[in-house]
């Protein structure tokens, strides 16, 4: 598994993530949810195969951070939505967002190997103009 527990208690107090978990499947069953999720978000553009495979110190910090986020947001939102704290909230939404950047290729990660364009299959158009003008003569 790409986290552990011991992960996950480095974001929240050990006794809070005993209470809101109650047992460590449902940590489990949350960090894989957080996986799964970062993977929707990545994969089109980096090869997060490799990146899961990785123990230890040589994962990438930013995405233990990210997914360790999302876990402890899901571990809330399984058994106490209505008494997260705010500052979850916001975390979450900070990862969540971060993850949207990287999908559209407005922010990179450094230290993820990217997929080539006929690896990945993406399709992605980028479209739009400019401002709409209003002139007055």
């Amino acid at each position: 598994m790409y986290l552990e527990k011991i992960d996950i208690e480095k974001g929240i107090q050990p006794e809070i993530l005993t209470v809101i978990s109650r047992n460590d499947s449902n940590i489990n069953t949350a960090i894989n949810e957080a996986v799964a999720e970062m993977g929707a978000y990545l994969g089109a553009r980096y090869n997060i195969d490799n990146e899961l495979m990785k123990i230890g110190s040589t994962r990438n910090t930013l995405i233990v951070k990210l997914v360790r986020d999302i876990a402890i947001y899901n571990c809330y939102k399984s058994s106490n939505p209505v008494n997260m704290p705010d500052a979850q909230i916001a975390a979450y939404k900070d990862a969540i967002s971060f993850l949207t950047k990287a999908q559209a290729e407005r922010t990179n990660i450094d230290g993820l190997e990217r997929l080539s364009d006929a690896v990945s299959g993406s399709s992605y158009l980028k479209y739009g103009g400019n401002d709409k003008r209003n002139n007055h003569y």
